[in-house]
């Protein structure tokens, strides 16, 4: 079994979509009990440290702490430790992995946009060097796409979960956080989905026992990455789950994985987790 996240990342950049990304990471950090670290990588610290998301702001607006809360309640009344750093550095992907070399982070929320064709394969998001670098389950949180947490209020929507799954890689730790996803957040009709594509017969998957509801859905041939966006938009899900082995050859480089496909036009937020996690 996974372990809960103790020590996670968000890298933020002060943008509207890096809120809504901010706004899962704190969620996350107080579903954990974990230690929220947030970054900025710019020129000047003087400058942009006001520029901060406002953690006990939030929190206030969420109903979590009075509105004259000490910085020090975050961490006794709610167990989360919370620190803002400005990396002075001309170099974002350079920062935020030497920051890795700091802190023992186990988890990143990254706010992200698409890239398509060729501009995806000679400049690619920052968001997918950073994950492709760092080797830790990272939650993508899309622009324009519909995130799992509500910035205004806090509250959590995880009804639909899905979870592609295949031969290889092993898909039983995004089954499981899935799993355990729905069982946090989820309303009595929350359901897991294992999605095939390629044959038609599903992979021999184990689920945990448990109350959860589980569907399995087969599609013969197709484009796994477009696929599972089709079924994530037409079903409204709200997470996507997936173990991600990278790139394999160059064709893989320049098509980008499945994982990255899925990330960059996903209309729900994407966890990727690296087979090596």
């Amino acid at each position: 079994m996974s372990a809960p996240a103790r020590f996670i990342l968000h890298p933020t950049d002060f943008s509207a979509q890096s809120h809504l990304a901010f706004a899962h990471a704190l969620r996350l950090a107080l579903s954990n009990e974990s230690t929220l670290s947030l970054l900025h990588v710019g020129d000047d610290a003087y400058e942009d440290w006001d520029r901060f998301p406002a953690v006990r702001k939030t929190l206030v607006r969420w109903g979590l702490i009075a509105p004259d809360a000490k910085r020090r309640d975050i961490q006794e009344k709610l167990g989360v430790g919370v620190e803002k750093v400005i990396a002075e550095q001309k170099n974002v992907v350079e920062a935020i992995t030497g920051f890795f070399q700091e802190r023992p982070i186990d988890f990143m929320v990254l706010a992200t946009s698409g890239r398509d064709g060729l501009a995806s394969w000679l400049m690619p998001s920052k968001a997918e060097k950073i994950a492709h670098q760092t080797h830790v389950p990272t939650l993508f949180v899309p622009a324009g796409g519909h995130g799992c947490v509500s910035l205004e209020t806090g509250a959590v929507n995880l009804d639909h979960v899905i979870v592609p799954v295949d031969q290889t890689p092993d898909s039983s730790e995004a089954i499981e956080r899935g799993l355990r996803a729905i069982s946090a957040f989820g309303s009595e009709s929350a359901k897991l989905t294992l999605f095939h594509v390629g044959s038609t017969s599903m992979p021999d998957v184990r689920v945990p026992d448990g109350p959860w509801q589980v569907e399995q859905t087969v599609v013969p041939s197709g484009d796994p990455a477009t696929e599972i966006i089709a079924l994530a938009s037409e079903t409204k899900a709200n997470l996507i789950a997936m173990v991600t082995d990278g790139a394999h050859g160059f064709m893989d480089v320049f098509r980008g994985t499945t994982t990255d496909k899925v990330v960059r036009h996903a209309p729900c937020p994407v966890l990727a987790i690296p087979t090596n996690n």
